[in-house]
């Protein structure tokens, strides 16, 4: 009974890890007390109600979309999606059609910033979150008013049986401003459906019209709101931001355009958009008057109690939000943001707002908590989240050893960040202690920038507290601070943001720079579009060149490709800038086709280079390019016959080198999927794929050492020798953004037809699933051989990785084994040498091999042999180090004996003739040899002149002084002179002076050993 029970009403997994008891109490729906609180059992826990909202939808023929990641992977206007309609926009918009006529999900949404910012609110009231679900439902031209509304109650009603005298409905009221009429249709259909008049309530556009922009679709709203005092007549209490009164969904009727000059247009398609929080609905079938007293929370809030020790959460809230429960709220409702974001593969490097909320959720956990010394605590939290949201979201459980990872590296750098706090940030903060919630104040410029928006602040008061496009922009440009920050500097400071002006003025600029990059670019290549040939291209009515057949080659099992020609038309030809009809010999010209086999540079993957062959006239094409639909080719014409628009080519691609790119943009693709399965979570930040080698920059949170590297390359060469297919399947972009498993570049925007690349890879048990529109191989096996040449830091966390591949592959593969060859060699030499004592044949070869390094620095090599070479080279040249060190050690021991020798009494004063040469002078040995007497000798040691000082205790009890002596000699030599750790300046003190001249140090030397003999004279 007890399990039966369990599984009906639980998500499968306990809140937290409590004894039998506990778990029969829940069960029978008894309560316990815990700090003045009762967690009661839930009677509708948080994933019945999704998959009741689901499964209901799906009844009435509407299609299950899963939830898109918290990624806006092709909608650079915002940081994540945050709201149900976000992956649904393209349809609301008319850019693509639908391939389903209604649609139901429960989408993740985040929203910390913008037009939607709750981060402000998070903790402090009962329902605001920077993370929550929105369940929808949408109908894309079907359905309208009448069925959503009837649906929408009857769920609420019957379903969730929620009684219909608590619900209040708000509608349209109109704008006479605006010429929008009220919305009496959907007044009339909530009355016809039962609701009394006195719970049904106009509004106006603030409340009850929608809008996805400035312009675009838009339509008046209806919203079902709850009264969770149960009072018989509340709807004055509607819309006023109140907790006892919550808006649970919004409906939304999309039967509007707004266009560019702000009048309405009315849809001939009308659409249905709809959303409900999970958090908000769950509260309410439970009977709870807080979100954050149900099942998405309270387990959270158990494993804090747990891990901390602090007392229990009671759920109070204080005026000045300062109580431990608040902190409760936020530590859990951050942990659910930052476990979702970085689930779906956001990254911290990529999004300051997500960086933000870690280090709030890890101060938080640190200050209010006592956590400080339990190492990367946030772990035991994150499990929990992906125990609620698991089953919901799959990707949260799959990928929970990289968010762990990622959040252990961030705790990291945070520590170490708070730890090298400047002197002048702290003295910014004692006159400014409000800054000190910023987490990024190591940002260049941030100081300097702080002190010029306190010049400004009186000004800023004068206009509105509003902080001008002008001064964002100098913010953002001159003193280098993103976005983000600049919103955090205003929130503190009250401040409101021109943000429209501040993204047209930026816009301005980047159409400035790429106007100039593509200026040069035109004046180096010869390779001028200008807006006006684009113009001329358009008023003509040229069609858009087809570039399908690029991807029209065939394989043999043996890796032999071949690249048909193709026949084609001249649709323009371009000479300076300017269309022409026709061009002759020598002419530098660009040519447009109606359709083309010439792949142009694009994804990181060099262009075509071929040839346009005609009847008594070919052009070698050089460079490829692409603009607004169409393909330009670009060269020198050949021949004594002009070429003319209308004439026929055949289009003849160059094999080798488009073979070449394609072997080298699969290994890329091969590369990034072998550094996910060896470094865990990474994330491409670019690429380049050339005929010859490919370079691939990935950021990774575990370091990529040699020996990684090593992994990846083995990796790569097994999935070529177990030679997978390669698929290319064409699809919409939303079909293939829930696609799981796919790999993404952050904030690359991709056309809404993609291609995409399916590498099954057996040994992982996972495939390698990217979006490409590149040329690839058609088998793995194809690409040859395979090796990486390079792999160096290219930023924080981020390594830049060079390959080969094919026959050039196989050749420095060969080259390193020659090179591996002779490294034994020098081994066995050495130590030969070694075993002689030859010393004289060992200062030889140490010259040879130092010339060997520098001839091999110029080879292409195995990046694995490079390390080896490094390494062994590196402990031959200490050996042959210690072993000169060794014998000029002795030279000096027996030199020091003989002045001993030939030494009457008093000082010692000695410049030691013994050649260090690039060794280290253990001079220590030196001054025991004289240890009976005050003793100050120099040598030449590592290319400069070092100095030991020596004064025994009776000495010293006559004033002579080790440091004083050696001040004498310092004077003249310069450097540094200091005693040694934990010993008495008075009886020893070092010298190390200054890299200088030989010349000028011996002379210098001679001074010092005169001055230091003067010194000594007088004791």
């Amino acid at each position: 009974m007890i399990l039966r029970l369990q599984r009906q009403w639980m998500t499968g997994k306990l809140y937290s890890s409590r004894k039998l008891t506990t778990v029969l109490q829940n069960v029978f729906s008894l309560s316990y007390n815990s700090q003045k609180m009762s967690r009661t059992f839930h009677k509708w826990p948080s994933y019945r109600v999704r998959k009741e909202f689901v499964n209901f939808f799906v009844e009435k023929n509407h299609q299950y979309i899963r939830s898109s990641p918290v990624i806006p992977w092709n909608d650079p206007t915002l940081a994540f999606v945050n709201a149900g309609m976000n992956q649904f926009k393209p349809i609301l918009l008319g850019e693509k059609r639908t391939l389903y006529p209604c649609a139901v999900n429960s989408q993740k949404c985040i929203r910390v910033g913008g037009k939607h910012n709750d981060l402000a609110d998070v903790g402090q009231d009962t329902y605001h979150h920077t993370f929550f679900e929105m369940l929808g439902n949408w109908s894309f031209g079907n359905y309208f008013k009448q069925e959503a509304c009837q649906m929408a109650w009857l769920l609420l009603t019957e379903v969730y049986q929620i009684p219909p005298d608590h619900l209040y409905i708000t509608y349209f009221g109109g704008d006479a401003k605006l010429e929008l009429e009220p919305d009496l249709e959907t007044r009339d259909i909530w009355l016809s459906i039962g609701v009394p008049s006195s719970r049904v309530l106009p509004f106006g556009t603030t409340d009850n019209f929608w809008e996805m922009g400035q312009v675009g679709p838009c339509g008046p709203c209806t919203e079902i709101h709850y009264d969770r005092a149960r009072r018989s007549d509340a709807g004055n209490r509607v819309n006023l931001g109140v907790e006892d009164m919550i808006e649970l969904w919004n409906l939304v009727f999309i039967q509007y355009e707004r266009k560019a000059d702000g009048c309405l247009r009315k849809l001939e398609t009308h659409h249905v958009d709809t959303g409900m929080g999970l958090e908000r609905i769950t509260a309410v079938l439970n009977g709870k008057s807080s979100n954050y007293d149900t099942d998405l929370f309270i387990p959270l809030f158990n494993e804090i109690e747990k891990i901390s020790k602090c007392q229990a959460y009671s759920g109070a809230f204080s005026p000045d939000g300062t109580c431990l429960d608040t902190a409760y709220r936020i530590l859990a409702d951050h942990t659910r943001m930052l476990t979702v974001a970085l689930s779906d593969g956001m990254f911290p490097d990529d999004s300051h707002k997500l960086r933000r909320i870690i280090r709030r959720a890890q101060t938080l956990g640190w200050e209010d908590f006592g956590l400080k010394h339990e190492k990367n605590f946030l772990q035991h939290l994150v499990h929990v989240v992906a125990s609620i949201l698991g089953e919901a979201y799959p990707e949260i459980t799959k990928n929970l050893s990289n968010t762990i990872t990622i959040l252990e590296k961030e705790e990291e750098i945070f520590k170490e960040m708070k730890g090298q706090i400047s002197c002048e940030w702290k003295a910014l903060i004692r006159s400014n202690p409000e800054l000190d919630v910023l987490s990024d104040h190591r940002t260049p410029g941030l100081i300097e920038a702080i002190k010029e928006l306190h010049i400004a602040m009186a000004d800023i008061r004068h206009y509105e507290n509003t902080l001008p496009a002008d001064f964002i922009f100098k913010l953002y440009d001159t003193y280098g601070l993103h976005l983000d920050l600049i919103e955090d500097l205003t929130t503190l400071y009250n401040l409101n943001m021109d943000v429209i002006g501040f993204q047209r003025k930026l816009e301005e600029t980047r159409l400035l720079t790429k106007q100039v990059l593509q200026e040069k670019l035109s004046l180096s290549m010869d390779c001028n579009i200008s807006k006006n040939i684009m113009e001329e291209l358009n008023r003509v009515g040229t069609p858009a060149t087809n570039s399908d057949a690029k991807y029209n080659y065939v394989s043999t099992n043996n890796g032999n490709y071949s690249f048909p020609p193709l026949e084609s038309e001249i649709l323009a030809l371009i000479s300076n800038d300017t269309l022409v009809k026709e061009a002759s010999d020598g002419m530098w010209v660009g040519v447009v086709l109606n359709k083309t086999n010439f792949y142009h540079e694009a994804g990181g993957q060099e262009g075509d280079r071929g040839v346009l062959t005609l009847e008594d006239s070919h052009i070698p094409i050089n460079y490829v390019d692409f603009k607004e639909d169409f393909v330009f080719h670009w060269g020198y014409v050949k021949g004594d016959k002009k070429v003319m628009v209308g004439d026929k080519v055949e289009a003849v691609v160059n094999a080798g080198r488009r073979f070449g790119c394609m072997q080298h943009h699969t290994a890329t693709h091969l590369l990034n999927t072998a550094v996910k399965a060896v470094a865990g979570p990474s994330s491409q930040r670019s690429s380049h794929v050339a005929e010859d080698h490919l370079r691939l920059d990935v950021l990774s949170y575990k370091p990529l050492d040699a020996t990684q590297t090593c992994s990846l390359e083995n990796a790569v060469q097994g999935w070529i020798v177990n030679g997978s297919d390669i698929e290319r399947q064409q699809l919409d972009l939303d079909e293939a953004l829930l696609i799981p498993d796919l790999s993404l570049l952050p904030g690359e925007v991709y056309p809404s037809q993609v291609y995409l690349l399916r590498t099954k890879l057996p040994d992982l048990g996972m495939d390698s699933v990217e979006l490409c529109c590149g040329t690839h191989l058609h088998n793995t096996s194809h690409i040859g051989h395979f090796v990486i040449t390079q792999s160096k830091a290219s930023g924080v966390g981020v390594r830049s990785l060079r390959a080969v591949c094919g026959d050039s592959a196989k050749a420095i593969e060969e080259g390193g084994k020659l090179v591996l060859d002779e490294l034994m060699e020098w081994q066995e030499n050495i130590h030969t040498t070694l075993q002689n004592s030859d010393e004289e044949r060992l200062s030889t070869l140490q010259d040879e091999l130092s010339q060997w390094i520098l001839h091999n620095k110029e080879k292409v090599l195995p990046y694995r042999v490079q390390h080896k070479i490094n390494q062994e080279v590196d402990i031959m040249q200490r050996q042959i180090r210690n072993i000169k060190r060794k014998d000029a050690n002795d030279q000096m021991v027996k030199e020091m004996e003989s002045v001993l020798k030939n030494h009457k009494n008093g000082p010692v004063v000695h410049i030691i003739n013994t050649h260090f040469g690039s060794n280290k002078a253990v001079l220590s040995k030196a001054t025991r040899i004289t240890a009976a007497h005050p003793t100050l000798v120099l040598a030449f040691a590592e290319g400069i002149v070092v100095g030991r000082c020596t004064v025994p205790q009776e000495s010293a009890n006559n004033n002579l002084s080790a440091v004083e002596w050696m001040v004498c000699v310092q004077k003249i030599l310069g450097g540094k002179a200091s005693a040694p750790r934990g010993q008495n300046p008075l009886h020893v003190y070092n010298l190390r002076a200054k890299r200088m001249p030989l010349d000028e140090a011996q002379s210098k030397v001679q001074k010092a050993i005169l001055a230091a003999e003067q010194y000594a004279n007088n004791f």
